[in-house]
């Protein structure tokens, strides 16, 4: 009798271990390679795969996590050797490399492009192509210590770079730094700053403009739009709104955040990924995120950063999976869960936007509504030209007495040895 028990439990287990290993092995291993997930950029990536893969029970999601500067080398070499991961987060930068190289592939015919908002459409990826499903807007403006502005009297925001630079006199009048262009490593806020003012051409900015400039079709030595915002930088720098020698100096991801921190000074341009970090350190303790100032209209102008988002390669092995993946991320439900944690617009029809349950972006938030915005060109300006401009912004910020009509037209010359190329 306890033979017979005991071979029908050692039967019973053998059934049961090898249904384990059968359904083991029928799990699709889905690889996911990104530059959030962890390290410093967790974005509740636990929390939704988990979700997904309590949806997809036979998927298992194995999150490959990189620094996005490792995937500059690291995904071109898999792509050669034929191995690339399943999934790929991209940016508008990689879009134009990798699916322009045709080693993206193109999903233009999944639901999750009905869902994302029609302005955003045309940044999907290139011309009619559609090769990422983005994720988020960012956005970058200029964050206000609430505290400083009190000191000073200063009870709104400046729209324009008139009341700007009013704005500035007050602050200096009560001895406070007005704000930085922190210009180390690169030149980035200034540059950004810039296009804020130049690519506004109005309150409710053509968002085709960028591309008439990049293809020569405008010139910017003839782009009056362009002409104002240098003219904006001089306005700035004679109203001591910020001292140029230091901000060159200074590094806008470290220096720069900790000086504002710190309430040594009034006003940061600067990305709204930082407001996660700034309410998590208390500091500043009062603080609030708007717009940039604008020559070119009446109203601040945002600026909207084209967030990162998933692509499928070209010769991925688990492309079912993928899509699925893709179509999870695509529903509001779960997105809010990342945007929770990485404070930004939602790219869905009525998706759910975590900066917009913020009071402290009322003012930028209701400019991007009213499309008082601008598009960020990365990806969009060829890069050689983006060099250039990086570095005749900051020199026109250090000498601003320089005739900027010579700056616009060596921009209109980089453009035309980038088009001969092509």
């Amino acid at each position: 009798m306890k033979i017979r028990e005991l071979a029908l439990y050692t039967g019973t287990a053998l059934s049961l271990l090898t249904t384990s290993m059968m359904a083991s092995a029928a799990k699709v291993e889905l690889e996911v390679a990104s530059w959030k997930g962890a390290g410093a950029e967790v974005s509740n990536f636990p929390t939704i795969i988990k979700k997904f893969e309590s949806q997809y029970p036979d998927i298992k999601v194995k999150l490959n996590y990189m620094a996005r500067n490792d995937m500059v080398t690291v995904i071109p070499a898999r792509f050669q050797a034929g191995t690339p991961p399943d999934v790929l987060m991209v940016d508008r930068e990689f879009i134009s490399h990798w699916a322009g190289n045709g080693q993206l592939m193109e999903i233009g015919d999944q639901d999750f492009v009905q869902r994302i908002k029609p302005d955003l459409h045309p940044y999907l990826g290139l011309g009619k192509d559609v090769y990422y499903s983005m994720l988020q807007v960012s956005g970058m403006g200029v964050f206000v210590n609430d505290d400083l502005f009190a000191k000073a009297g200063i009870t709104q925001y400046p729209e324009t770079i008139s009341e700007f630079t009013a704005a500035c006199k007050k602050l200096n009048d009560h001895n406070i730094t007005p704000t930085l262009l922190a210009a180390n490593n690169g030149g980035w806020t200034p540059y950004v700053f810039f296009l804020a003012l130049g690519l506004t051409d109005g309150d409710v900015p053509d968002p085709g403009r960028i591309e008439k400039l990049a293809t020569g079709k405008i010139k910017f030595s003839d782009d009056q739009s362009m002409k104002n915002a240098f003219e904006a930088f001089r306005q700035m720098i004679d109203a001591k709104c910020f001292n140029p020698k230091i901000s060159a100096g200074t590094d806008p991801w470290s220096v720069a955040l900790t000086t504002f921190q710190s309430g040594r000074v009034a006003m940061l341009p600067q990305g709204m990924w930082n407001v996660t970090p700034f309410l998590k350190d208390e500091l500043p303790e009062n603080f609030s995120f708007h717009p940039y100032p604008s020559i070119n209209g009446k109203n601040g102008v945002a600026m909207d950063y084209i967030g990162p988002g998933w692509s499928i390669p070209k010769d991925a092995k688990n492309v079912d999976a993928a899509k699925k993946w893709i179509d999870f991320w695509s529903q509001d439900e779960n997105l809010k869960i990342y945007l929770e944690s990485d404070i930004s617009l939602s790219t869905l029809q009525d998706g759910t936007s975590s900066l917009s349950q913020l009071p402290l972006a009322e003012n930028y938030v209701d400019a991007r509504n009213k499309l008082h915005f601008v598009t960020f060109p990365i990806g969009s300006i060829p890069n050689d030209l983006v060099d250039h401009m990086l570095i005749s912004i900051t020199a026109f910020m250090l000498d601003s007495k320089q005739d900027y009509n010579k700056i616009l037209a060596s921009w209109d010359k980089v453009i035309e040895k980038v088009l001969a190329k092509q």
